[in-house]
């Protein structure tokens, strides 16, 4: 099967252990393979390639990073891995799903940094085959989703409160993690989140939603009757949030 074979006339085509970036046109996907070990030289050299072929990407692209055969990432590559994920958001990137090898140190370092900071919510499989079969059956999802670090949330339902932790959030609902009472899939509840003050930005959402799905202490909610003014003013706040814990 193969993922490459379209209009990119600036991404290079590389040796395999070096890290590529190609363009998918016909897709709207930027398809990223990174091979052996990461270090801060090659990231360096695939932020660029990046950069060229977000260009011919229209908003709401898909990122498909295949780390399956990478081995182990280096402490300094990660400032340029954070430029990379902060110009994927700051493009729209609608959704970034990566292929890992469970076995590989690199699973666990990624897991090990992203635990610890806010930023875009990646989904991971085990093969190039899976990402396809997922991306092919499920829905098109209205917007990206961030992770917000241990961030607070308080919900309601007929006068009963409840609070917990953003699991994550897009710009059209979010899971939350709670240890309060879960309430019951079709429920219409309330939503509040508080942020930190910002002369330009806004720092209290308060919205209604349905929740859609129940797992374990996780909930997730759809947004009710949140206009698109609201929405991209929520997108900044997040695209801010996801950028705000680097040094």
């Amino acid at each position: 099967m193969s993922f490459y074979a379209v209009k990119s006339k600036r991404c290079k085509r590389m040796s395999v252990k070096t890290p590529k970036a190609i363009a998918n046109i016909a897709k709207n996907r930027l398809h990223i393979t990174i091979a052996g070990k990461l270090s801060k030289e090659n990231l360096d050299k695939l932020y660029t390639e990046i950069r060229f072929c977000v260009n011919d990407l229209a908003p709401g692209f898909i990122v498909i990073t295949d780390l399956s055969q990478c081995t182990i990432g280096f402490l300094s590559a990660i400032p340029t891995f954070r430029r990379i994920t902060n110009y994927l958001i700051e493009n729209k990137v609608g959704r970034v799903v990566r292929v890992v090898d469970e076995d590989k140190v690199i699973l666990k370092q990624l897991i090990n940094f992203t635990s610890n900071i806010s930023g875009y919510k990646a989904d991971h499989f085990q093969s190039l085959e899976e990402v396809e079969t997922v991306l092919s059956n499920s829905e098109k999802r209205g917007s990206l989703r961030f992770v917000l670090y241990q961030h607070s949330i308080k919900f309601s339902k007929d006068g009963l409160e409840g609070d917990g932790f953003v699991y994550d959030i897009s710009s059209s609902g979010c899971a939350i993690q709670t240890h309060s009472q879960i309430p019951a899939v079709n429920d219409n509840i309330s939503i509040s989140i508080q942020f930190k003050e910002h002369e330009n930005l806004i720092d209290f959402l308060e919205v209604k939603a349905e929740v859609i799905w129940v797992e374990g202490e996780l909930f997730g909610t759809r947004f009710e009757n949140i206009n698109e003014e609201a929405k991209e003013k929520l997108w900044e706040r997040l695209v801010y949030e996801s950028k705000c814990d680097l040094p």
